[in-house]
């Protein structure tokens, strides 16, 4: 018989995506101020993965992700979504996002992002929040998983990114 017990803690990451309306060094200095000190950030990079945020936040948008300092627990994040969806609106002008902005957490198992979007593959946790497993760990590194990675997420600088992140969980 199994026992339950709690996982252990995760570091709480965001992804940040944003038009070229929005100081990228602002959002960085609003997110630790919201959320707490930055631990690590990935470079600034072109989004050019897919239009899918072009008609609402217009072209050449740009993305960097954050990771912050401290662990936490892992049922935090419903709470992190919803305050990075209200970050979300005072950004937006004429009810478009200028910044699109999904926490998520870096685990020693799994990359998991939150989400306001049910899927087959999401798992429902509460507010009109969902889970997904976005990469898993296996054989020293993050793997994408078949179907569903974001194809941003294959990308061997998000996936060095992340394992890197992953270093910290240790230190």
């Amino acid at each position: 018989m199994s026992v339950p017990r709690e996982p252990g803690p995760a570091l709480l990451f965001t992804s940040v995506l944003f038009s070229r309306k929005v100081n990228p060094c602002e959002i960085v200095t609003l997110m630790a101020e919201r959320i707490g000190a930055v631990r690590l950030t990935s470079l600034l990079s072109g989004f050019v993965w897919t239009d899918y945020y072009q008609d609402e936040m217009g072209p050449d948008l740009k993305r960097i992700f954050i990771v912050y300092d401290g662990l936490t627990g892992r049922d935090g994040i419903v709470g992190i979504k919803k305050m990075t969806d209200g970050i979300e609106e005072e950004f937006s002008e004429r009810g478009k996002r200028t910044v699109n902005i999904d926490p998520g957490l870096v685990t020693p198992e799994n990359i998991v992002l939150a989400t306001n979007k049910p899927f087959f593959h999401r798992v429902y946790l509460s507010r009109g929040v969902y889970a997904e497993v976005t990469l898993f760990y296996k054989n020293g590194t993050y793997n994408p998983v078949d179907y569903w990675t974001f194809p941003e997420y294959r990308s061997n600088p998000v996936i060095m990114f992340f394992n890197q992140a992953r270093s910290c969980l240790r230190n």
